[in-house]
């Protein structure tokens, strides 16, 4: 992934980018546009009009835009779904981490969100009126209910073939939290942790029983205190007396709030 800086190099490139749309070079503009960093392709999204944004659609695979989608500011996103054929935009809401669908849909009528709703998988849709029912600035709000979970009787090896080969939509696997055939949360696992432990190795035997959590309730201050407190990545949301894992609310997302 490459960084924009140098304005020469960034005009030249921006150059080749829009000589391939203008061609209709889809092999060539994703050569170049998926090398960039998130940021810079979003600047240059936001620098072509709708006819080049339209071809870019037809470039990219809804997940793929779904990645310079959550980078929007909110107004622009509400503009840019207009743009989007309908079931073009509802398999790139499907891909989306929970917590940034969410945020869009908040910024919906209730009409214009049942459409959508109706439209996605059940199971991100659900997860999705799950994060709008929690009170605004709440941790139930914040978080992405899209976690990677593993087991305490699993062995390292078997955890990082999982991770190398199953797609997951976890928003972060700084931490790997271990929970039990119930969804409770027992333990957490760094990924530094995982990679420097013997491959044979259980999980209930690297992992950290001491969890630092906060419930769905817990208001967005609360979060931030806790997070710079422990020097956390990310805080796991739990409920109810046996700590089911519900979410995280990481970092970013708490920054992001701020701006």
């Amino acid at each position: 992934m490459m960084k924009l800086h140098q304005y020469k190099f960034k005009e030249e490139y921006t150059y080749y980018m829009l000589q391939a749309i203008k061609d209709g070079r889809q092999d060539l503009f994703r050569r170049d546009f998926l090398d960039l960093h998130p940021s810079d392709q979003t600047e240059f999204f936001l620098s072509l009009d709708q006819l080049k944004r339209e071809r870019v659609y037809s470039f990219l695979s809804p997940a793929e835009f779904g990645e310079i989608f959550s980078e929007l500011i909110p107004g622009i996103q509400k503009e840019m779904i207009v743009e989007l054929n309908r079931d073009y935009a509802v398999a790139m809401l499907n891909e989306l981490p929970s917590d940034d669908a969410a945020d869009f849909f908040g910024l919906l009528s209730q009409k214009e969100a049942d459409f959508f709703l109706n439209r996605m998988e059940k199971e991100e849709a659900d997860d999705i009126k799950q994060l709008l029912a929690y009170e605004e600035g709440t941790a139930g709000s914040l978080m992405t209910s899209d976690v990677f979970t593993i087991a305490a009787s699993e062995r390292v090896t078997d955890v990082l073939n999982r991770l190398r080969l199953k797609k997951t939509n976890a928003e972060t696997i700084y931490y790997l939290y271990v929970t039990g055939d119930d969804g409770c949360l027992k333990g957490v696992v760094s990924l530094r942790q995982l990679i420097i432990s013997p491959g044979d190795s259980l999980i209930a035997d690297i992992m950290n029983g001491k969890l630092i959590t906060v419930p769905a309730g817990a208001h967005r201050l609360e979060i931030l205190e806790i997070i710079k407190k422990y020097g956390l990545l990310a805080v796991p949301v739990v409920e109810g007396e046996d700590d089911a894992l519900i979410g995280i609310v990481t970092f970013d997302d708490l920054l992001s709030l701020a701006d």
